[in-house]
């Protein structure tokens, strides 16, 4: 049983300590009037005499607690809000006070010889029911019968993971379970209110009560490795919580910090990827509000465009392979979210709201990518690439966005040295090819003039296609489209002429510069593709 269980449940007015670390301390209660010296976890009842008389216990030799019948600390010092007085007590003693008279209190503490082996029978309840369980859900159910009141175990990114129990019926508990999230009202309140400052200064739980709720919770958050894996949250509905009690919440919390460590529930804060992301790509949300909201907890603007990249590397990269590399992409670039799905590492990247009345999200995105350092070098040194998608502000058509990356990928086949990062705009015509030659339908794209301009360059060892091409690039400009072909102008007219008796394509009708432009591109993709 902790010290602070034991103070908690001992009717004192205050106490004091030595050090404050002593409150986490287990300590075994000493069942008889003054033994369990020299027996080192153990804590002992004694009073100001036996204290004048023995001494303080030495350093390991336990605890001896003193207790005096009166109503306060006297001139000693004020009091804190939890009982506590300054100046501290001397090291291996720890003092307290109140009304009973000794022989009562000396009652009171013997009787937690009993409750501590209530406690150590329900902390090994509570260690069963992890060792029984497979997911968070089948855990929190056998928690919450062990502790007697529900629980919501959520992760860092607010994440409900498990909840079980009857839950109160109030509007936050209501929206955090409808969401699937500790919503961002609730947990603006819980930072106002001072909970959740509170418990993490205190490393333990602690028992609030909401300004304006009646329901009162024992919050707690979860620990691993001294890593913040998340809260674990115990509604008072069954029945009224102790000190024990909240020892109880504290051990559960810990081994729910071990289970969500096992199953990487963690989210992005510890290198497990974005929890939020991943239900977003697995069409968790129900609505753009509500990814948005919660987007937004990320440090992500959801008045910001998007991209997504879908980060590919070796063939015989797994799951851990790129989850160390989306945490490493995490410490180098802002405004980012990650995680693994889809065989490969998705990134979140916000580009920015847009100040201008066209679209220069492409503009943006290259100039973003291209001058993040970090990332380019992480691409080249490990060999991978990062296909990303079309530019977007529609946070619900997010799964649509992370298949245009996979087509991009599957159409797109880059060359030795060619960039580390592929954009589906600068290749859109590629993947259009690479889709309609899937669907057999690649023929009804192409204009047959231009096939055969392209067949008969191939049998006669002409450029009739690349000069038609170059006339489309440099409009109006013949002296830069002769350039561009490495020939004379002149060359380049008797081109031109030909074309138009040849192929009957005349390269100053509008429709018949569209057809060379988008038949050769569509042409140039399916070699690509093949």
């Amino acid at each position: 049983m902790k010290l602070r269980t034991i103070l908690s449940e001992l009717p004192i007015g205050g106490y004091a300590v030595h050090d404050e670390a002593e409150l986490g301390w287990d300590m075994v209660v000493s069942p008889v009037w003054g033994t369990g010296a020299g027996t080192q976890g153990v804590i002992r009842l004694g009073s100001v005499a036996d204290l004048a008389q023995d001494g303080a216990p030495a350093t390991d030799q336990g605890l001896m607690l003193v207790y005096e019948q009166r109503d306060s600390q006297g001139d000693a010092g004020e009091r804190d809000a939890g009982g506590r007085v300054d100046p501290s007590s001397e090291e291996g003693v720890v003092r307290c006070w109140g009304r009973l008279c000794p022989s009562d209190f000396q009652d009171a503490f013997l009787g937690l010889v009993r409750r501590s082996g209530e406690l150590a029978a329900r902390r090994n309840q509570l260690f069963e029911c992890f060792l029984d369980s497979y997911d968070m859900r089948q855990f929190a159910r056998k928690a919450a019968s062990v502790l007697g009141n529900p629980v919501i175990i959520s992760n860092t990114e607010h994440k409900v993971l498990a909840h079980a129990g009857e839950l109160p019926t109030t509007d936050d508990v209501r929206s955090v379970i409808k969401a699937g999230y500790i919503t961002p009202e609730v947990e603006q309140h819980m930072r106002e209110d001072g909970i959740i400052s509170s418990v993490r200064a205190a490393r333990h739980s602690i028992m609030s009560e909401r300004s304006g709720e009646k329901d009162r919770c024992v919050t707690s958050i979860i620990y691993h490795h001294r890593l913040e894996m998340g809260r674990f949250d115990v509604f008072e509905a069954t029945h009224r919580m102790t000190g024990l009690d909240l020892e109880l919440v504290d051990f559960a919390s810990d081994l729910a910090g071990i289970m969500i460590d096992r199953l990487g529930a963690a989210g992005g804060r510890l290198g497990r990827g974005s929890s939020i992301l991943q239900d977003a790509l697995e069409g968790t949300f129900v609505n753009e509000e509500a990814l948005r909201a919660h987007l937004e907890l990320l440090g992500l603007s959801p008045d910001d465009a998007f991209v997504l990249l879908r980060v590919l590397g070796p063939q015989d990269a797994n799951e851990d392979y790129y989850a160390r590399a989306g945490a490493i992409v995490q410490r180098t670039m802002p405004d980012v979210a990650w995680c693994v799905a889809d065989g490969a590492l998705v990134l979140l990247v916000s580009l920015g709201p847009s100040s201008e009345v066209g679209f220069d999200a492409y503009e943006r995105c290259e100039r973003r990518l291209g001058r993040d350092r970090a990332l380019l070098q992480m691409l080249q040194n490990n060999d991978m690439r990062a296909y990303v998608c079309e530019p977007f502000a529609d946070l619900v058509g997010i799964r649509q966005r992370l298949g245009e990356c996979r087509e991009l990928c599957e159409a797109v086949r880059p060359g030795e040295g060619s960039s580390r990062v592929v954009c589906l705009w600068r290749h859109r015509f590629e993947v259009v090819a690479h889709n309609s030659e899937l669907a057999g339908a690649q023929d009804m794209l192409l204009d047959k003039r231009i096939v055969a301009m392209d067949a008969y360059d191939r049998a006669h060892g002409t450029a009739y296609l690349s000069t038609a091409v170059a006339s489309v690039r440099f409009p109006g400009s013949p002296a830069d489209a002769a350039e561009a072909l490495s020939v004379h102008r002149n060359t380049y007219f008797y081109r031109v002429n030909k074309i138009r008796d040849l192929f009957h394509v005349d390269l100053k009708d509008g429709d018949d510069r569209l057809a060379v432009s988008f038949s050769a591109a569509i042409m140039e993709g399916l070699g690509g593709a093949r």
